[in-house]
């Protein structure tokens, strides 16, 4: 079925974003820690990360454009890396929320 020009779906403008990209990486790279990560889109995109074996240790994790790349906040604007540094962010988003050893 074609759609009028005016009625056509529209991809919502934050759907495909580098901030989401850099989340949904992060995401990805959380998961050697047995968390659940989870991209939320709702107005800007965040990424919720929580601890299955804790009834409390949930982190949203923000991507914010820099100078030169990405970075990722927790929600009290620690920075927790880099799009340069995924590996290490994942692992210090882990350890906040206590599924990494320190």
């Amino acid at each position: 079925m074609a759609f009028p020009k005016h009625a056509r779906p529209t991809t919502p403008p934050l759907a495909h974003s580098a901030e989401r990209r850099h989340l949904s990486e992060l995401a990805a790279a959380l998961t050697p820690y047995g968390v659940w990560a989870r991209v939320i889109e709702d107005g800007v995109p965040f990424l919720r990360v929580s601890n299955p074996t804790s009834s409390c240790a949930t982190e949203d994790v923000t991507c914010e454009r820099r100078e030169h790349d990405y970075a990722f906040f927790t929600t009290f604007r620690v920075q927790l890396g880099t799009s340069e540094t995924i590996a290490l962010t994942a692992y210090r988003t882990a350890w906040l929320i206590g599924a990494a050893d320190g």
